[in-house]
């Protein structure tokens, strides 16, 4: 209830300030484990991706020392956000990964692994696609555009492409490190093409 109450709210900020415009919203599986997948330019990305996907709850890690914040940590909790601890190794954040997949939910990436302010899609660690392989998830490549663009008292206007979900799985040819090697290279294609269509319908 909490986060439907959440997105309620957020939703009205998101249309009015950034006039968010979303397309491909079909290809949103509505059942069973997701890892979706976006670009990573500004703060405002995981609420975007939350809006622009509709309803069904995107859960994000963050940082365990935001949970010790009075009233943050309580907000945070209730909106799918999970904790890892600074400095854990993959390891203990891929299995907190899973224990969310494994529950059927849907978990929010960011596989550039930190913001780049310049609009463009950058190489992807391996994360997302370790996680396919080890779950069985599907993953749902998204490409934001204009968010890097996003400052304090000024509001582009943001569109959001999502592109068709997949599966990254173990072939007969080919060992676990290199289907997750080929799953990354896959999704980095699949991101960049999401980019080039959204540019270009932009320019036209």
């Amino acid at each position: 209830m909490f986060y439907k109450f959440a997105w309620h709210l957020l939703y009205l900020f998101v249309k009015i300030l950034y006039r968010l415009e979303v397309k491909g919203r079909e290809n949103f599986p509505q059942q069973g484990p997701v890892i979706v997948v976006a670009n990573h330019a500004n703060l405002m990305d995981p609420i975007l991706l939350g809006i622009g996907l509709g309803k069904r709850q995107v859960c994000f890690m963050a940082k365990e020392q935001l949970f010790k914040i009075p009233v943050l940590g309580w907000i945070i909790r209730r909106l799918g956000v999970f904790p890892v601890k600074r400095g854990a190794s993959d390891r203990e954040a891929i299995r907190s990964a899973l224990r969310i997949l494994g529950e059927g939910k849907v978990l929010g990436m960011f596989p550039e692994g930190t913001r780049y302010r310049d609009g463009r899609i950058h190489a992807l660690r391996s994360g997302a696609a370790t996680l396919a392989v080890k779950s069985g998830a599907v993953v749902l490549p998204i490409f934001i555009h204009n968010s890097h663009r996003i400052k304090f008292l000024r509001f582009p206007k943001i569109r959001m492409l999502i592109g068709e979900p997949f599966k990254i799985k173990l072939s007969d040819n080919k060992n676990k490190r290199e289907t997750i090697t080929e799953g990354t290279r896959l999704l980095q294609e699949k991101m960049g093409a999401l980019s080039e269509q959204l540019s270009q319908s932009v320019t036209d």
